[in-house]
């Protein structure tokens, strides 16, 4: 253990995260002209994770892009996002996807944007949620009525809302 210490650190903490992945991005060309089509991918690779990534149901992993202009604005209907998961039923009856990353596999979200004018970057983003499960869990409870415990489950919701963290943001110069 590192420095001697038995902590138990998973998905919750952002440095054991970083720690375990190789993120790189990087646009198609150094500068795109108004009217290109811009190219930028971002990579997560499991680098240092000898298990899937992430482990269990309740966390995901967004990767996202979006395009910023020349006065620092998001374009509307710019973002992509490519989610990293495993995502089940609410009522764990069934597998709905897994795209979660085994040890040395990486996820890579390819983002095409058309250029309309000089000054614009994209933005590129790894977040991790790692409450994402119990933050669906809990608002169909609330919905469905949680009855005496609904205080419980409303602040449970609120520390699932907070869970979210960034373990990488860069803009990239595209015009």
């Amino acid at each position: 253990m590192p420095d001697r210490r038995h902590r138990w650190r998973g998905i919750h903490d952002a440095d054991m995260v970083r720690s375990g992945l190789t993120i790189t991005a990087k646009a198609g060309a150094a500068r795109y002209s108004p009217g290109d089509v811009a190219l930028v991918s971002l990579r997560v690779t499991s680098s240092r994770i000898g298990h899937a990534f992430p482990t269990y149901v309740t966390p995901r992993v967004v990767l996202s892009a979006e395009l910023i202009d020349g006065a620092g604005q998001v374009v509307a209907g710019s973002r992509r996002e490519q989610v990293v998961g495993r995502e089940v039923a609410l009522d764990l009856s069934r597998e709905i996807s897994d795209t979660r990353l085994s040890p040395g596999k990486s996820a890579t979200l390819t983002y095409r944007v058309k250029i309309e004018s000089a000054g614009m970057r994209a933005r590129v983003a790894v977040v991790v949620e790692p409450d994402a499960f119990y933050v669906a869990f809990f608002e169909t409870l609330l919905r469905q009525g949680a009855g005496r415990g609904e205080a419980q489950i409303r602040q449970a919701l609120e520390a699932a809302r907070r869970s979210p963290f960034s373990v990488f943001e860069r803009e990239l110069p595209l015009s």
